[in-house]
């Protein structure tokens, strides 16, 4: 054909293997049958008829106080007799269980069940393909063009289950398309104009298949009192005082007498339990995530061997793989099973059957609840034959606040239980995922002539969205595909505040710009006598990045969850300039041999401004972090670096 062809073609294969065990610090419990006063507040079983009761479970606690619907600490010693008194740093008062004393309880903020020796042993792998064909087409002096396309696949498989069968599953059909066009105005190879174009599809790592092929079962949100002993109080002879261990802290139990869930005298309403479908986890036809990239510059060879150039570059996320669950925060304190699945999850997805809220006044009682909530809405309220299944009467933010009371249908809109993994012809209520990148880049460089070279840019850019990708700097999660940013739904409270909201990512940082130059003293001319030196002294000057204001998550407590006020709502951290020097000198030995000296100096005049700022303004629910703001880390102080290196 017309013009010069330059084809190509290639394929890639690469396994991945990723194995090891899931545990917490400290000892392992098993999950009990009923609560501290004999009622069965949890299930018999889970999804799949597996026995819940009984399994092994590891856990996680945080030591809390009671607290009053409205978020401020009970002061009725009879509220939760059956949580143990504990004396609590810093407080004097006495609400009737001496100076200082409060009700104490701890709350399972994380665990995973599963069977007795193998909860949390995974074995997992994938494989990957591409294969790719480009053309590089010059049609003359003036025109080039590059034409691909590239094909990819990766199957994933997951740990094998109790009758040794895996569960895995295969991304097909991603097809990545590459446009080039180079223009040379005048046809003498010192200026062009260009443009580019690319889909670009993501590398699951194994995480995914560890953490949800691989039958991850969570059970969180449990109350349980610590270890206690009988003991005399002012509000009763036989009340309970927890034990403080040899660590000055008390210490966990996860058994009948000691939870507290909805237990006559305890606290709490239910608890989390999250399980996957074993059978199907990721969506039929879920597809591998894609960013698309549209990049267009000029460049110019000026005199004196200097070369100039723009370019502005937009790189969008077009699709993602996360997981996700239609249970909102405030469901998740009910019954309601929170089955996860994985998908392309986008405002349009539709995987689940969604329960149907009916908001109340807390204090409602249960038989003027909407009738909607009751297992038969046509027939009164009974607390035996037709109860409130999903009901949670005391729904809190955050701050511990009571913001209102809801429960939820038994059966959703096409007549499935809610919360199951049929769709029901709704969208499921999350965002479309949104990360934009949009950059203009200068450069302006010397090659080496004269003695000397120069390389520069500055680039002008900025990062906005409600997902930032693999990883996420807020709560530091490395969970590529099954982060915690979708586990719910917006819900009827916002408690996730502006979570699913746009604005600037966390590495959103608007300039950068480097200078590097390099001299080196040669034979002849000024500086002679120092032939073979080289001196290279460098600039970087980087603005800062978004400062958030972070509570902690409502079901999960994690720290740093739920941006408030919007992402970057408290401004930047301060622009950093760096000065770095390098030089190194040869000293020759001999025909074949010379030693060279080496010196490198970072950071020579020792800026150590303030890198990030500690953006937790909670530690947990209700539990305010002190060091809110404070710095986390600086930048590297002044550092030197000196070698030799023999060369033969």
């Amino acid at each position: 054909m017309w013009g010069q062809h330059n084809i190509g073609v290639g394929y890639q294969f690469q396994k991945s293997f990723y194995a090891g065990t899931r545990d917490r610090s400290g000892p392992h419990f098993t999950v009990p049958t009923n609560n501290a006063t004999g009622n069965n507040a949890l299930p018999g079983t889970l999804p799949g008829g597996q026995a819940f009761a009984g399994q092994d479970v590891n856990a996680q606690f945080s030591l809390r106080t009671l607290l009053n619907a409205d978020g401020t600490p009970v002061i009725d010693p009879a509220i939760c007799p059956l949580c143990p008194v504990k004396h609590i740093d810093g407080l004097t008062s006495d609400i009737g269980l001496g100076a200082g004393n409060r009700r104490v309880y701890l709350l399972a903020t994380r665990g995973e069940f599963g069977a007795v020796g193998k909860n949390g042993v995974f074995d997992t792998f994938s494989n990957y393909h591409a294969g790719y064909a480009q053309d590089t087409w010059r049609f003359n002096k003036y025109v080039t063009a590059i034409v691909g396309i590239r094909s990819e696949q990766e199957r994933i498989v997951g740990n094998p289950g109790v009758t040794g069968k895996r569960v895995a599953y295969s991304f097909t059909d991603q097809w990545s398309p590459r446009l080039g066009f180079t223009v040379d105005p005048k046809g003498n190879g010192k200026m062009k104009v260009f443009y580019n174009f690319g889909r670009y599809f993501e590398y699951l790592p194994l995480d995914l298949a560890e953490r949800s092929l691989s039958t991850e079962q969570d059970f969180y949100n449990g109350r349980y009192a610590p270890v206690f002993t009988t003991c005399a109080t002012a509000f009763s002879a036989t009340d309970k005082c927890a034990v403080i261990n040899q660590y000055g802290t008390v210490t966990p139990i996860i058994d009948n007498s000691h939870f507290l869930n909805r237990a006559t005298g305890g606290t709490g309403a239910g608890t989390t339990i999250s399980a996957q479908d074993p059978s199907s986890p990721i969506l039929p036809g879920t597809k591998l995530g894609f960013a698309q990239e549209h990049v267009i510059g000029f460049e110019q060879q000026l005199p004196h061997d200097f070369v100039i150039s723009f370019r502005y570059l937009d790189r969008r996320l077009k699709r993602i793989v996360e997981d996700a669950a239609v249970v909102s925060p405030e469901g998740a304190f009910t019954d309601l099973n929170q089955v996860y699945f994985i998908g392309n999850v986008n405002a349009k997805v539709d995987a689940a059957t969604n329960p149907i809220p009916f908001k109340y006044t807390p204090g409602t009682a249960n038989a003027d609840k909407p009738a909607g909530c009751r297992t038969n809405p046509a027939l009164p309220f009974n607390a035996t034959t037709n109860p409130i299944l999903y009901d949670n009467d005391d729904v809190t933010d955050s701050n511990g606040a009571t913001v209102g009371a809801i429960c939820f249908a038994k059966l959703g809109k096409n007549g499935q239980e809610a919360g199951s993994s049929i769709p029901d012809g709704v969208a499921d209520g999350f965002p479309d995922p949104i990360h934009i990148y949009k950059a203009f880049t200068i450069e302006v460089n010397k090659r080496f002539s004269n003695n000397w070279q120069l390389l520069s840019n500055w680039n002008i850019s900025t990062l906005r969205g409600n997902f930032e990708g693999h990883f996420r700097n807020d709560n530091g999660q490395t969970d590529p595909g099954i982060s915690s940013l979708f586990d719910f739904t917006g819900g009827e409270f916002n408690l996730l505040g502006d979570q699913f909201a746009a604005g600037p990512l966390n590495s959103d940082r608007h300039h950068v710009v480097n200078v590097y130059g390099s001299y080196n003293f040669g034979h002849d001319g000024w500086g002679k006598s120092l032939h073979g030196l080289t001196l290279s002294p460098a600039v970087h000057l980087e603005s800062g990045v978004p400062i958030n204001k972070l509570f902690a998550h409502p079901v999960y407590a994690n720290a740093g969850e739920i941006p408030v006020g919007g992402r970057g709502s408290l401004g930047r951290t301060p622009t950093y300039t760096r000065f770095d020097f390098h030089l190194d000198y040869p000293w020759k030995m001999s025909e074949r041999r010379s030693l060279k000296f080496i010196a490198d100096f970072f950071n020579v005049f020792n800026s150590t401004k303030l890198r990030l700022p500690d953006q937790n303004f909670q530690n947990g629910i209700a539990v305010p972090n002190v060091d809110f703001l404070k710095p986390v880390s600086f930048y590297t102080p002044f550092n030197m670096r000196l070698g030799l290196r023999f060369e033969f």
